[in-house]
């Protein structure tokens, strides 16, 4: 018996894999050609999203609901808790192979062109707008990965959800935040898309001026192919990478992220790094000396060339005229409090004014070796600059405040983990072309027996001053055997 489905009904089954009559889907076949959708039945299909759900409408064949067999493999829920929203993520290893997906946008709002390299790579980037598009595209491979192992999808508030769209096997989630800084009219936009049949998900982010309805037509917009190269879920990886998450937590759980008092050092004394085994031919026994601290209200760039820099055009516009800086907005949380733009964008900025710190050290590489990832790249050369507390027995521990920045341009501070800051100026920089200078401007080759002196300068609030000290091999943790990472007070 006939029957004719509403575009409801057709978009419940549209997507499922098919055992159908061949004059039937040739007439599929003809209803895609007709609405521009390329496709091949059964692992590589091209299509677009939307269109791919409208192809529905053309298709009025009499065909019965138990032709299609339901291959679903990906679950994916929205958790609420109170006002935030979040995805909980399932995928069934052993239903099906995990395919790679290409996706492609076929339209992009006026200005944004594709980065192929530089900062930006992998983005679409508006320069005049200082604005940019990214998507991202996870194959249940990676989608298994992040719900194992990773917190990768962001607490939303649920009034910050514009729309939801979902079908049997597709959901569709468009969140539009307030902007996050004071001195902005931007807005972060995050729409994301999951196909629960085949497997994957997009997440397209862009935070600029675009409306809503701009992203939308993205999303519209894509070409999504599912190839037919599948990808291995990573089993044994997850697992050891479980395990180690969980080692970290228990050595942070023992250690209480408290600094001994013996690794808390002075200025004057060489620092050797804790974690270097003796005779080790993997990594060199770099050692380090901080010489002098010194807090500047000014930095006469006769004194402090613009070339020595790491990034002066970022710089400049924070400097005053007499090289003082000028004050910034900032938001402060306590610890326990969810940090996202969402939650920046509900917080109250402050006002302050700081300075510079001018840090003069020593390297040098103690071993009768230069490995050779030292002489391609470099070693760090720079120690971070962060806040902590200082406990009554001398020891350290982390702040139980965070403080991030309320200005859209302001990258002085807080760029590196744990409320850490890099230097915006180093004497020696090695690397001074391009993306090198940006991503290895801290980084200098140091051959066997070398030394080098050299001068940082720091940026830091001044009510923050006398909490700082320099993390002099950060990257290292502060939760192995009682935290020995070695640290050197500002003051």
């Amino acid at each position: 018996m006939k029957k004719d489905y509403s575009v409801d009904e057709m978009k419940k089954i549209m997507g499922k894999d098919m055992d159908i009559p061949e004059c039937v889907d040739d007439g599929m076949k003809r209803a895609y050609e007709q609405l521009g959708i390329r496709t091949t039945r059964r692992h590589t299909r091209t299509y677009k999203l939307w269109t791919g759900l409208a192809a529905a409408a053309v298709l009025t064949a009499g065909l019965s609901i138990t032709a299609f067999a339901v291959t679903k493999y990906l679950n994916v829920t929205r958790s609420e808790d109170g006002d935030t929203l979040q995805y909980q993520i399932e995928v069934d290893t052993k239903q099906k192979e995990a395919h790679q997906i290409k996706v492609e946008p076929t339209y992009l709002p006026e200005g944004y062109e594709y980065q192929e390299e530089g900062p930006y790579g992998g983005k679409w980037r508006n320069e005049e707008a200082d604005s940019g598009i990214s998507i991202l595209p996870y194959n249940a491979a990676e989608l298994y990965r992040m719900s194992r192992v990773d917190d990768s999808f962001q607490k939303f508030r649920k009034d910050s959800r514009v729309k939801t769209a979902d079908t049997e096997h597709t959901k569709l989630d468009l969140f539009l935040m307030d902007s996050e800084y004071v001195d902005s009219e931007k807005t972060n936009k995050s729409l994301y898309l999951f196909n629960e049949e085949e497997g994957y998900g997009i997440h397209i982010q862009s935070t600029s001026d675009l409306s809503k309805e701009e992203i939308e037509k993205v999303a519209e917009g894509l070409k999504v192919t599912v190839l037919d190269e599948t990808v291995p879920y990573p089993s044994e990886e997850i697992q050891a990478e479980i395990e180690k998450k969980e080692w970290l937590k228990e050595m942070e759980a023992q250690a209480g992220n408290t600094i001994s008092a013996e690794s808390v050092r002075v200025v004057g004394e060489e620092i050797r790094n804790p974690f270097h085994e003796e005779g080790s031919t993997e990594f060199e026994d770099i050692r380090f000396t901080v010489k002098d601290i010194k807090i500047q209200d000014t930095l006469p760039l006769d004194q402090f060339p613009k070339e020595n820099f790491v990034e002066y055009e970022k710089i400049a516009p924070w400097i005053n005229e007499d090289t003082s800086l000028k004050p910034h907005e900032r938001y402060l949380f306590d610890a326990g409090e969810t940090i996202t733009a969402d939650t920046k964008a509900a917080k109250e900025a402050e006002t302050v004014n700081s300075k510079y710190v001018v840090v003069t050290m020593q390297a040098e590489n103690c071993s009768d070796f230069q490995t050779e990832w030292n002489a391609a790249d470099g070693v760090s050369i720079a120690p971070d600059l962060t806040a902590m507390k200082t406990n009554e027995d001398g020891s350290l521990s982390k702040t139980d405040y965070t403080l991030t920045s309320a200005n859209e341009n302001y990258e002085l501070q807080w760029l590196s983990n744990d409320m850490a800051s890099f230097p915006i100026y180093f004497d020696k920089i090695y690397y001074t072309e391009g993306v090198q200078r940006i991503k290895h401007a801290l980084f200098r080759p140091l051959a066997a027996g070398e030394t080098l002196e050299y001068t940082l300068v720091y940026v830091a609030d001044e009510d923050q001053l006398d909490s700082l000290y320099l993390d002099i091999y950060p990257g290292y943790g502060n939760a192995e055997e009682g935290a020995a990472a070695p640290y050197v007070k500002v003051k």
